[in-house]
C-alpha cells in the first residue's frame, strides 16, 4: 500500500458510478430539462451509460437520444437549465455506495493522502461530497471544468498527484475513462465496475466491492 521508499501511496477517486450513484439524480434533470423541451422522459437505464465524460456530454448524449438537435446558443441555454435542475436534485436520490465511508476512513488512517478527479464540474462535485459527508476525506479535488483537460487526458490526473504532494499513486475507477486516464498519466488503475460509461477492457487490478480496495493496494 506504499510507494516505493516507503511513504504512503497517493490515491485519486473517480466521483460517479466510484464513490457514489448518481445516476437517478442526473436522470431526473435530464428529463426535467427534456420536459421543459416537450419531449418525453427517458429511463435511468438509458442515461447511465451516457455518464461519465462530464455534465456536457452527458446532455449531448441525451439530447441526441431524444432527437433534439439545435444551435451552440441553443445547447448553452439548455445545459444552463440542466444544471440548475441538477442542483437542486444533487442529493435527492444519490447514494453513497456501499462500504465507502468506512474504507475511505481506514485508508486515510493508514496515511494515504486522498483526492478526486472526476468530469463532473467543479461546483456540483463539492456540493454532492459535502452532502454526504464525504469532503473531509479529500486533500484535493479536481473537476470537469478545473483545467483545460478533462479525463481521460493525463492532466487532471497529475494535478490532483502534485496537489497531494506527488509521489507514487494509483488512480481508483469504474469505466474505461479512468483506466485510459491512468495509464496516460503512468499510474496504476485500479477497477470497481458500474453500469456507468464504457466498460473497461483492461486494468492493472479489478475489484468486484469497494471494501476490497486496501487488500488490492497490497497487491500492487
Amino acid at each position: 500500500m506504499t510507494g516505493p521508499v516507503g511513504k504512503p501511496r497517493v490515491l485519486v477517486f473517480d466521483l460517479d458510478g466510484t464513490l457514489i450513484d448518481s445516476a437517478p439524480d442526473l436522470a431526473q434533470a435530464v428529463n426535467a430539462l427534456l420536459a421543459e423541451l416537450g419531449k418525453p422522459p427517458l429511463a435511468e437505464a438509458a442515461i447511465r451509460p451516457m455518464i461519465g465524460d462530464g455534465s456536457r456530454l452527458l446532455l449531448t448524449r441525451a439530447l441526441a437520444a431524444s432527437g433534439i438537435e439545435g444551435s451552440a446558443p441553443m445547447f448553452d441555454r439548455s445545459f444552463e437549465r440542466f444544471m440548475i435542475h441538477y442542483l437542486a436534485f444533487i442529493a435527492d436520490k444519490t447514494r453513497v455506495y456501499p462500504d465507502v465511508p468506512a474504507t475511505l476512513a481506514a485508508l486515510q488512517a493508514r496515511g494515504h493522502p486522498l483526492g478526486v478527479c472526476t468530469n463532473k464540474p467543479f461546483a456540483p462535485t463539492e456540493r454532492v461530497l459535502e452532502a454526504f459527508g464525504l469532503a473531509h476525506f479529500f486533500g484535493a479535488v479536481i473537476g470537469g471544468d478545473s483545467l483545460p483537460q478533462r479525463k481521460p487526458e493525463p492532466e487532471p490526473l497529475l494535478a490532483t498527484i502534485a496537489k497531494l504532494g506527488g509521489g507514487a499513486a494509483a488512480m481508483i475507477g469504474d469505466s474505461a475513462n479512468d483506466m485510459l486516464c491512468a495509464r496516460a498519466a503512468n499510474v496504476p488503475g485500479i477497477l470497481i465496475p458500474s453500469d456507468y460509461g464504457l466498460p473497461a477492457d483492461e486494468a492493472d487490478l479489478k475489484i468486484a466491492r469497494f471494501a476490497d480496495l486496501p487488500a488490492a493496494l497490497e497487491r500492487l
